[in-house]
């Protein structure tokens, strides 16, 4: 009900201003403001005047002839200028009092219901007159805005109450009220399940929030938490982690706010985060799974590439070995002739060394694409990567009739990555354009490779054949798992490729050439300092 909203001490401060200006305007001792209390009337303002006899807070039972009874009963204003003179006022519980001169006019709250009067009382006849009626309607109108004001917070009050009290209910979330000393005066049955307590602990004092909250993460709420608090009045949400009631731990995410600021009393509201933390190491885990099965594939894509290069591979290693064999023979003719020419044999020694470090470069080249090691990062010149992939595909290049061009740009800054897998990707786009182009009959096969910069800070590889090209339709479709257009092809190839660019946190991307083919383009983030520091090293 209305009438049971408490007038605000700041309030009843502004009232006593208003009664006090009253009885010094009108010279009268007593200027009241009186409040229904059924069964009784209650002295709820009284005005600090000189003779004044009714206190604050003095009760007088209803219907014993106050002059204020008829005032509410009515609901009209009342002026009774002289008691002793009315028949009617003769035995009113106000003349006791000297009080034989009565104005007042009644105050209601907003909806109507009385809240009481505000009146003033003389000892002596008083006719008061217009202006001082006029006056003191004034006043109960400021009276019964100031009721309209309290009755609208107190609404706004209760439906912010109301949600919070939903809110508790539901059992959405935990929800404590908190002391600062430690004892948790009210919680809802959420935050009692969290913590693994029972309403009994609660009822019987024996939940402490201090007691819930390891020792680490005790000192740094005395140290960090409860200093702000004390000073900003809340506290963003943070995780931490409690005791449950059987040892336990929990982890929960956690904001507070007090009641009021400075104060020693609050709220504070508890998530439980066990479920996003085990969601969280599952999905740790299952990326780990995921990445020993992306490397898996790409050691297996790189073993069948390899297979599948073993003519090209095979001639590569056969230049040198067999020049070594050459060489090798030049150099004993030389030393067995008749005046052995030592120089001459040298010279075919240090053919021999030359062509079997090669050999044993191209060895080391294959050992590494094949070798199955985790990513390793370090810092890669770019140009050089490729062109030891280049040296590999030469042969086969060679046997589809394909004209290789390399457009590698200098000063290129390093790129920070695993030298093995950026070489898989380009082996991969290398020969997917090779293999293309051997399913032409007309026009040249042409394969460029192309490097440069690509702004803000990475480098750029290119990749252009002169093949038949992709359709536009499935121009993305093309780097999915298990697409491909080959006959007896697994369609892994290009996938791995976008995952290799990706987990070095660059891009992939395929378009048209012109007037035919396709273009493949990737970009790897370059450290320029690093390149600037080697280059002036």
């Amino acid at each position: 009900m209305p009438h049971s909203i408490q007038v605000p001490p700041e309030t009843v401060r502004k009232w006593q201003e208003i009664v006090d200006l009253l009885a010094e305007i009108m010279r009268v001792p007593s200027a009241l403001i009186m409040q229904v209390e059924p069964p009784n009337i209650k002295v709820f303002v009284s005005s600090e005047s000189k003779g004044n006899p009714y206190e604050p807070a003095e009760t007088a039972p209803l219907n014993t002839g106050l002059y204020c009874e008829t005032v509410m009963k009515t609901r009209q204003p009342l002026l009774v200028p002289d008691a002793f003179q009315d028949e009617a006022w003769k035995s009113n519980p106000d003349i006791k009092l000297g009080m034989i001169s009565y104005l007042g006019v009644p105050i209601s709250w907003p909806d109507g219901e009385m809240f009481g009067t505000i009146c003033v009382l003389d000892r002596k006849r008083n006719d008061y007159g217009e202006l001082f009626l006029r006056l003191l309607l004034l006043c109960r109108d400021l009276l019964q805005a100031d009721l309209r004001t309290l009755t609208t917070l107190n609404k706004q009050l209760e439906e912010r109450e109301a949600k919070i009290q939903r809110l508790v209910d539901a059992d959405i979330i935990g929800i404590f009220i908190w002391e600062l000393g430690g004892r948790i005066i009210e919680a809802n049955d959420a935050f009692l399940r969290i913590v693994g307590y029972e309403r009994e602990d609660l009822v019987s004092g024996r939940l402490r929030w201090t007691d819930l909250t390891p020792p680490e993460w005790l000192d740094r709420d005395f140290q960090q938490y409860l200093p702000e608090l004390k000073r900003t009045g809340r506290l963003q949400p943070f995780e931490k982690e409690c005791f449950r009631k059987d040892g336990s731990r929990v982890p929960v995410l956690i904001g507070a706010a007090s009641f009021e600021e400075g104060g020693d009393q609050g709220v504070a509201l508890v998530l439980d985060l066990s479920e996003r933390k085990r969601a969280e190491a599952e999905a740790r885990e299952s990326e780990r799974r995921y990445r020993e099965i992306q490397t898996a594939l790409a050691h297996a894509n790189r073993v069948t590439t390899m297979g599948q290069l073993t003519a090209s591979i095979s001639h590569e290693l056969k230049q040198p070995i067999g020049a070594c064999g050459a060489n090798a023979e030049a150099g004993l003719r030389w030393l067995a002739a008749r005046s052995p020419n030592l120089e001459e044999a040298r010279q075919a020694f240090e053919r021999i060394t030359k062509d079997a470090r090669r050999a044993s470069e191209i060895m080391n080249r294959i050992r590494g694409l094949v070798k199955n090691t985790p990513m390793d990062k370090e810092w890669v010149q770019i140009n050089e990567a490729i062109g030891e992939v280049i040296t590999l595909t030469r042969g086969e290049a060679m046997k589809n009739s394909v004209t290789v061009r390399m457009e590698l740009a200098e000063d290129l800054p390093l790129v920070r990555g695993d030298r093995v897998q950026l070489q898989q990707a380009m082996l991969n786009l290398i020969l997917n354009a090779i293999e293309a182009m051997s399913a032409i009959d007309d026009g040249p096969r042409e394969l460029t490779i192309s490097t440069g910069k690509d702004e803000p800070s990475a480098v750029l590889v290119t990749v252009r054949d002169s093949g038949p090209g992709v359709a536009p339709e499935n121009i993305e479709r093309v780097f999915e798992p298990f697409c491909t257009t080959k006959a007896g092809g697994m369609g892994m190839g290009l996938s791995i490729c976008r995952s290799i660019v990706q987990a070095h946190g660059g891009t992939l991307r395929l378009s048209a050439n012109v007037p035919r083919g396709a273009v493949f383009q990737f970009t790897v983030p370059a450290n320029r300092q690093m390149s600037t520091t080697l280059k002036q090293a």
